[in-house]
């Protein structure tokens, strides 16, 4: 499932459970920023975590954990760019 789908689904969710409350276009949009905000939130922390265990697994390896670093660096600000795309 993709990040926009997930957000999709998640929001639609959202919106059900409210479902007797009428909601307006621009508080469904706000829903949406809320959900998007915190994946991208989580997708940090989570990143932070995978980096540090990294450096901690191939501290031998100090080429190696750089270039896993890298990498993930790199997918991960790819990953935000297109969830702000998505706001």
């Amino acid at each position: 499932m993709s990040v926009e789908s997930s957000i999709s689904d998640t929001t639609e969710a959202i919106v059900a459970a409210l479902d007797k409350h009428d909601l307006s276009t621009a508080e469904k949009e706000l829903i949406s920023k809320h959900v998007s905000k915190l994946l991208m939130k989580t997708i940090q922390k989570t990143t932070a975590k995978h980096l540090e265990t990294a450096a901690n697994c191939c501290g031998s390896e100090l080429d190696l954990a750089h270039q896993i670093r890298d990498q993930i660096n790199r997918q991960t600000d790819l990953l935000i760019s297109n969830l702000k795309a998505l706001r």
